[in-house]
């Protein structure tokens, strides 16, 4: 297995149509050593972030890149949610005995102001 580095950056598509660049970085056979330096599973030798070889095969996570079976929160969700935890930490601070609400009342309460939380479904 002949390490080479490629002059252009060769992109290659998944199942779902995303490109993902093909080099060491993207392939199934990259693992990290305990000084976190990437390595070939392979040939068990550090590699270089740009270098590809002939065994490249994509990584599972990668090939699963755009199946949509994740959702995407609102930015406006996460900041409610942060002021609701910075206040209930703030009255505790000020000693107040307090239980900290529920996320699933946070989510009714936005939910009930501003409709989903969810961006991307």
């Amino acid at each position: 297995m002949k390490m080479k580095r490629k002059k252009a950056n060769e992109m290659v598509a998944n199942d779902f149509g995303i490109m993902v660049k093909k080099c060491c970085g993207s392939c199934c056979n990259r693992v990290f050593d305990d000084q976190e330096r990437r390595c070939c599973l392979l040939t068990g030798k550090h590699v270089r972030n740009c270098a590809v070889c002939d065994d490249w095969s994509m990584s599972d996570g990668l090939k699963k890149l755009g199946c949509q079976r994740g959702k995407v929160q609102r930015r406006e969700y996460q900041l409610s949610l942060m002021e609701v935890r910075t206040s209930e930490l703030n009255a505790i601070d000020m000693g107040k005995e307090m239980e900290p609400a529920s996320v699933e009342s946070i989510r009714r309460d936005f939910e009930q102001k501003h409709g989903s939380r969810y961006l991307l479904h």
